[in-house]
Parts: C-alpha cells; sequence; structure tokens
C-alpha cells in the first residue's frame, strides 16, 4: 500500500499555531481506486519552535469532511470575511479611491495552465481558444452553501464615471455546463461597449457588422458568483494571461496593454500575487514571472504555483524542485497536475482530475518523493485552502483600517457635495419666479440699510452718502459749503470771481425806475442769486451720476450673488440686461426730475426761514462794514465783493471814527465806555460794534451783498438736504418699488415657451452636473461600504 498526503492548510499566520489537516488516501498496488482515507492533524511553525501535540481525527468521506470543516466557527467566520471583502469589491471603493482591499490576482504567461487552474479552483468551464481567450479581468466569488443546489451568478462591471457599475448579464445559472456559453457573451459584451448586452444573450451580436469593432481587451470586468455545497469560500481576479507576441492583423500595442493591466493589478498595497509558472519553461523565459518580480521582489506577496510537472525531465525536475532557492517566496510553491488538453476535450470531471494527479504523483518517480516530503503544498485543495485562509486573514488586520479610510472619505465627499451650489429639484418655471423674488427682497433689504453686516465692505446706504458730501455748492463768489460753519461766522476770502463792491452799487443805480430814495429793485439781488444758483447745476449732477453709479455696481453684485451660478444657462446676463435696462429708465426719469429741483430754485427766490435769513443778513452786514472801515493798504483802487468778504483796501472812514478804535486791542475799552454812557448798551458785544459804524454812500450795495449772502446760507442748507432726498425717493427707491414687475417683463415670464426658456436658464453647467454625479457616486459607494463595515461588525 502506497499512502499519498493531501494537505489542506500547511502553515502558521505570525506564529500563531493552527492546526494543519493532511489527509491520508490510501491506494492498492496495481489498482488506483481509493479504499480508505484517514485525516490527522499537524502542527508547524514558521518560528522553528515545536508543536504542541497533534489532535486526532477519525476517517472520513473527503466530500463529507470539507462539509464539516465548513460548518465549524473559523470556517464560518472566515466566509463571512469573505463575503464582506467581495461585497466591499463590488462598491467600487478600490477603484474610486485607491481603498487598498486584500484582493487576489491570478497571473501568468500564455499557455501555462492559468485557465486549467481556474477551472480547478472554481468548478466551472472557461472558454478555451486557440491563443489568448481571457480578454479581460474575471472576478470570481466562491461561496459555500448548505443544501445541495449549485448557482452561478453572472454581471458586467464597467467604468461609470470615476465609479463604476455592475450589470447583471442573463439569469441565474443552475447547470455548470451553462457557464462556459455564458462567459464568452460577457467578454464579448464588454468588448464591444457601443451594443447593448442584452442583444449578445442570443448571439445576436455575431450577426452586427456595423459599429465600432470590438476592443481587443478591457479594464472592464466579468464577475461570476458561484454558490454550492462543495465550494470553498474564496475571491478573486483572474488576469488576461501576459503575451509576448501578437498573431497577424493584432495590434502590437497590446503587449503593453496587458503587462500594464496587470502591473495596475499586482501593484496595489494588499494584493496577493498567485504567480502561475509551467515546470517545462525555465523562469527566467517566463515574462509573468518577471513582472511580479519586479513588483514584489522579496517574495512576500507572492504565492508561487507550478503547473505541468509532467512535461519536466529529470534535470528540468530537479531545478524546479529547488525553485524556492533561487526564487524564494514566503508562501513556498504549490505543485499542481491540471487536466492536459486532450483530457479537457474529453470532458474530464473534477473527481477523475483529482484522481489522474493523485495516480500521476504516485507513479512518477521524478516527483514521488518530493510530493510525500511536501504533501502539503501539493494539489488544488491545498492551494484553495491556504489561499482562503490567507485572505481571510488579512482582510482581518485590514478592517480598522479599511473602516477609518472609508469614513473618512465619506466626510470629505460629503462636504465636497454641499459646497456645489444646491441642486434644482423645483419646477423650472417657479424656480426662476423664487429667485426673482428672493432677489428684488434682498434689494430691498440693502437699500433699508438692513443688509448683513459685512466688516470690511460698507453697505449701499453708507456709500450713497458719500457723494453728498464730496460735492458741495459753491456760494455767491465762489466759496464752498466747507468754508463756513453752521452759523456762516468762519469765513476765507478769496478773490477768484470776485465782485466789485463799485460794480454792485453801480448795478443796484442802473436797475432803478420809479423806486423812492434809498431803495432798491428785487431784480438786482435776484440777478446776484441766480448767478450762484446757476453754479448748482454741475455738482448736482455730479452727485447724481456718482449715486446712479454705487446703485448700479452694487446692484450687480447683488445679481451675480443670487445668479451667479446660472451663468452657464445665460439667466445671469438675462438678469443683468433686465435690471440694468430698469435702472436707466427709471434714471432718466429721475434725471429729469433732478433738472426742475435746480430750476425751481433759480426761479422761486423764497423761503419761510425769515429768521433764519434775517439773522445771517445782520451777521454779513456787520462782517461788511468792518472790512468797509478798515484800513487795510491794497493796490486795488476800489474795495472789492470778495468770497465770504471784501477786498480789504484804504476804506473811506467817517468823521468822528478813528480806524483804531475799532482794533482788537481797544474793544473792551470801547465797549466799557458805551455801557457807562447808557445801560441799554450792556448786551452789546465786540461782534456788534461794526454795527455802529456810521454809514457811507456804498451801503446799499453793502445791504444787497449781505442779503445775497445771507439768502445762500439758507437756500444751500435747504437744497443740499433736497438732492439726497430726492435721489433716494427718485431714484433708489423707485427701482426698488418696479424691480419684480421689471425682471417679470424682462424674463418675458408670461409669454408662451417660458418653461423651455427657464429649463435652460437654469440648467446646471455641465462642469457641475458632471462633478456632482460623480461625488454622488462616490457618495452612495462609501456608504454602501460603510454599511456592509457596520453589518460585519
Amino acid at each position: 500500500m502506497r499512502t499519498i498526503l493531501r494537505a489542506s492548510l500547511l502553515t502558521s499566520i505570525k506564529g500563531r499555531w493552527r492546526p494543519l489537516k493532511f489527509w491520508t488516501r490510501t491506494i492498492s498496488p496495481g489498482s488506483h481506486s481509493v479504499h480508505s482515507l484517514q485525516a490527522t492533524d499537524i502542527l508547524q511553525s514558521q518560528n522553528g519552535s515545536s508543536p504542541p501535540p497533534p489532535h486526532h481525527h477519525s476517517a472520513v468521506d473527503p466530500i463529507t469532511a470539507k462539509t464539516n470543516l465548513s460548518g465549524s466557527s473559523y470556517a464560518i467566520d472566515r466566509r463571512k470575511l469573505l463575503m464582506l471583502l467581495a461585497r466591499l469589491h463590488s462598491t467600487g471603493i478600490q477603484k474610486m479611491f485607491n481603498v487598498n482591499l486584500p484582493q487576489i490576482a491570478v497571473v501568468g504567461s500564455q499557455s501555462v495552465g492559468k485557465s486549467s487552474l481556474i477551472e480547478a479552483i472554481s468548478g466551472i468551464k472557461l472558454p478555451r481558444d486557440s491563443g489568448t481567450c481571457t480578454r479581460c479581468p474575471m472576478e470570481c466569488r466562491l461561496e459555500y452553501t448548505e443544501g445541495n443546489e449549485w448557482t452561478c451568478s453572472v454581471s458586467l462591471r464597467v467604468a461609470d464615471g470615476a465609479g463604476q457599475r455592475d450589470i447583471t448579464f442573463g439569469s441565474i445559472l443552475t447547470n455548470p455546463n451553462d457557464v462556459e456559453r455564458r462567459l464568452r457573451q460577457a467578454q464579448r459584451a464588454l468588448l464591444r461597449p457601443d451594443l447593448v448586452p442584452t442583444l449578445f444573450l442570443t448571439d445576436s451580436d455575431l450577426h452586427i457588422a456595423q459599429g465600432a469593432p470590438p476592443q481587443s481587451f478591457t479594464d472592464d470586468c466579468v464577475s461570476v458568483h458561484i454558490r454550492g455545497p462543495d465550494v470553498t469560500d474564496l475571491h478573486f481576479f483572474d488576469l488576461p494571461g501576459i503575451i509576448v507576441n501578437v498573431q497577424d492583423g493584432q495590434d502590437p500595442g497590446d503587449i503593453d496593454l496587458v503587462s500594464n493591466m496587470v502591473k495596475r493589478y499586482i501593484s496595489k498595497p494588499g494584493c496577493i500575487v498567485l504567480l502561475v509558472v509551467s515546470c517545462e519553461t525555465d523562469f527566467e523565459n517566463q515574462l509573468a514571472g518577471r513582472i511580479v518580480k519586479e513588483i514584489d521582489p522579496t517574495g512576500k506577496n507572492t504565492v508561487g504555483v507550478l503547473t505541468k510537472p509532467d512535461k519536466t525531465d529529470a534535470d528540468q525536475t530537479r531545478e524546479v524542485q529547488l525553485i524556492n532557492q533561487k526564487y524564494p517566496l514566503r508562501s513556498n510553491w504549490y505543485l499542481l497536475k491540471l487536466p492536459s488538453s486532450d483530457q479537457l476535450r474529453a470532458g474530464i470531471s473534477r473527481a477523475e482530475a483529482r484522481a489522474s494527479a493523485d495516480r500521476f504523483f504516485l507513479t512518477n518517480e521524478l516527483w514521488r518523493d518530493f510530493v510525500q516530503r511536501n504533501a502539503s503544498r501539493v494539489g488544488t485543495a491545498n492551494l484553495t485552502e491556504y489561499l482562503a485562509h490567507r485572505l481571510s486573514d488579512q482582510l482581518r488586520e485590514e478592517l480598522p483600517r479599511i473602516r477609518h479610510a472609508v469614513s473618512q472619505m465619506l466626510l470629505a465627499t460629503t462636504r465636497d457635495l454641499a459646497a456645489l451650489p444646491a441642486e434644482l429639484h423645483s419646477e423650472p418655471t417657479a424656480e426662476v419666479f423664487t429667485r426673482v423674488s428672493q432677489f428684488a427682497a434682498d434689494v430691498s433689504l440693502y437699500i433699508d440699510g438692513n443688509a448683513p453686516l459685512d466688516p470690511d465692505r460698507r453697505g449701499l446706504v453708507q456709500q450713497l452718502l458719500a457723494p453728498a458730501t464730496s460735492d458741495r455748492l459753491p456760494g455767491p463768489e465762489g466759496a464752498s459749503l466747507d468754508e463756513l460753519d453752521a452759523d456762516g461766522d468762519s469765513y476765507t476770502t478769496r478773490t477768484t470771481n470776485a465782485v466789485r463792491i463799485e460794480q454792485v452799487m453801480h448795478t443796484a443805480k442802473e436797475a432803478r425806475t420809479r423806486e423812492l430814495p434809498g431803495n432798491v429793485p428785487f431784480a438786482v439781488k435776484k440777478h446776484y442769486i441766480v448767478l450762484f444758483l446757476a453754479t448748482w447745476d454741475a455738482p448736482t449732477s455730479r452727485c447724481f451720476d456718482k449715486s446712479l453709479t454705487i446703485f448700479t455696481e452694487e446692484l450687480d453684485r447683488i445679481v451675480l450673488k443670487h445668479f451667479g451660478r446660472y451663468a452657464h444657462g445665460s439667466l445671469l446676463e438675462v438678469v443683468r440686461g433686465a435690471v440694468a435696462a430698469h435702472i436707466l429708465d427709471i434714471a432718466k426719469i429721475a434725471k429729469q426730475g433732478l433738472g426742475l429741483a435746480v430750476l425751481r430754485e433759480r426761479e422761486l427766490i423764497i423761503t419761510q426761514s425769515d429768521h433764519y435769513l434775517s439773522a445771517y443778513k445782520a451777521k454779513f452786514l456787520a462782517h461788511y462794514r468792518a472790512a468797509r472801515t478798515r484800513q487795510v493798504p491794497s493796490p486795488s483802487p476800489s474795495p472789492v465783493y470778495t468770497p465770504n468778504t471784501l477786498a480789504r483796501q484804504r476804506p473811506v472812514v467817517p468823521q468822528g471814527f478813528s480806524p483804531a478804535g475799532i482794533q482788537d486791542s481797544e474793544d473792551d475799552e470801547i465797549l466799557a465806555a458805551l455801557r457807562r454812557y447808557s445801560s441799554s448798551y450792556n448786551n452789546v458785544t465786540a461782534a456788534d460794534l461794526p454795527k455802529l459804524l456810521p454809514t457811507d454812500g456804498m451801503e446799499p450795495a453793502i445791504d444787497i451783498m449781505a442779503e445775497v449772502r445771507a439768502y445762500f446760507q439758507v437756500a444751500y442748507k435747504r437744497f443740499a438736504d433736497s438732492i439726497p432726498q430726492f435721489i433716494e425717493q427718485a431714484l433708489i427707491r423707485a427701482v426698488n418699488a418696479g424691480m419684480s414687475n421689471a425682471l417679470q417683463e424682462g424674463l418675458g415670464l408670461f409669454e408662451p415657451n417660458t418653461r423651455q426658456r427657464c429649463a435652460a436658464w437654469v440648467a446646471e453647467p455641465p462642469a457641475i452636473a458632471d462633478k456632482r454625479r460623480e461625488l454622488v457616486a462616490n457618495q452612495v459607494a462609501l456608504i454602501n461600504a460603510q454599511r456592509e463595515l457596520q453589518r460585519f461588525g
């Protein structure tokens, strides 16, 4: 009797002891029938320490043993982990966010038996053709289930923007013999993405010649989910075989395309590379081995698989058996005898394939001793068990990192999504009406001064105050308001555009008609009043224009605030045009009214403020009389009427008054003398002394000058207040009152086809729409991943 050991598990993970179950299959010499099967537990440690005492199990049937093992707590936990891993892969977070999920990638050069290995592990038949038959990645998810039902579902995992989506491809299969045809159809569907996937389920695509030619390879993936009672829980990706040349008529660029695809998969942290190497070809001559060694030079993440041991001679066999010394891998190398091409064409079953491999290793003198020494690394069952164990343990260790990464990326994605403009959910016409109403309400807040405070920016009301104070109304002789205090007590002598007192006197004399002596026609005073009123047109117009500019710019800023997000659909420009047209219409009417206000000032020389006029006239009479009587050398031949005062020259001094009698140094003596003379002078001040001076021949001119100057004081205060008020009412508030109606009319919101125009206006810009779709897809993927992680516990 000879004994063949089949180990289901070889190694301990990170120095932890785990039971390794070796199945002892007893075979009679001369016949290859299986008589009995005995299970023994062996413990091994990578750190070289002595193992604990072995456990012993009673003899069981191989398939029954697998079922019993699948019901253990460890197997159940492993199954849950692998199911979680498969669901996390299906969310797309690895591709979308580079979340490094543990995965197994099956890699091999062309014709090394990689497809036969996948068939041996999964129990399904793969499409087989001459040359390369796998032209896209295939995700294979194996899941153990209770009962006798076997099922297989196929889906297409295709790129969708930055993410991916799964498309169910056909109904669930219950016969393993139907899988090969379904996989052929699925691969063709991925290679011709311009056609509807359902066409491929009936092979209708084979009769469609038009359209884009099929791609040679694709990154899109065929996903296969197999469930059954004799299935070992596992999850892996089968990649296209690496090629070194192409057939006639094919693209030489496919060589690099496949190589780069493989590198992208196996270079991801956490990827376990299942490297399939043929024993009949030197390792150095197999491109897949060189690529894997380049990515994983230490062999830490690589599991080696040696195929086709029946194709080696004695020298090759010795070299292959020492491969882990030359190309060391942490997991060492596994040896498999897979069905030959003739056996596959004959339809060999999985059980017959295992029996054939057992007979080979039992009878082949080159391999028999090696297999007995390394039984735990021989056969598909041992390899599958090791891969499932390593993959689940790796996921268990990585779960805290994956949870943290998913949580952080979900927060960032949600934050980015919230930063986008709010998505339109209402009917387009209602959306435009709402925006217009909100804009009009916001304008009212700014005009009333109730807008939210911005410390870095002056409000609209504050900005509108500036033009009213920056342009001063010129006085009778060109003096500006800032040269006088509220009572007209401060004066600055200026000679620009001065009017001489002789000229005033001459005008008064020439204007007399039938007036009694000492009286001057009102027309003379009106003449000089109109002279300074005529200079108010320019500063009034400048004040209006500045206010209009400020108001227009501020409204445009508010327009941009409410409609800036709709620039793509032209709503922003349409609203800007309607607002500008409305402002211009109101401004035109307001400016005409402003001109009439200035005209009324010139035509109606009147005031109800008699006491102010009288008080100011008395002050200016004293001022001009004092200037008339001072002795101030001047080259001018006569006194002049200058801004706020007379030009100084030697005056004509009335008899009995000395010029020195009104000097500041003698004011107190004069006041004291007056009070001694009569108690009626007790309230006289130094400012009243000029009123006591006697008159001369220029008194009528001084009276005219004082009254004109006094009227200016009254008129400018009245006008300086009324102009900003007029602008406020006739321009600012008039624009606000008609804003909603002007926008509704300007946008034609009550015209035909309004809904179509509104839909075009509020359509989201393509860049934002694409970004929103991407973020929403990312958010959904992360939420699904987080839900799966929470469900696992």
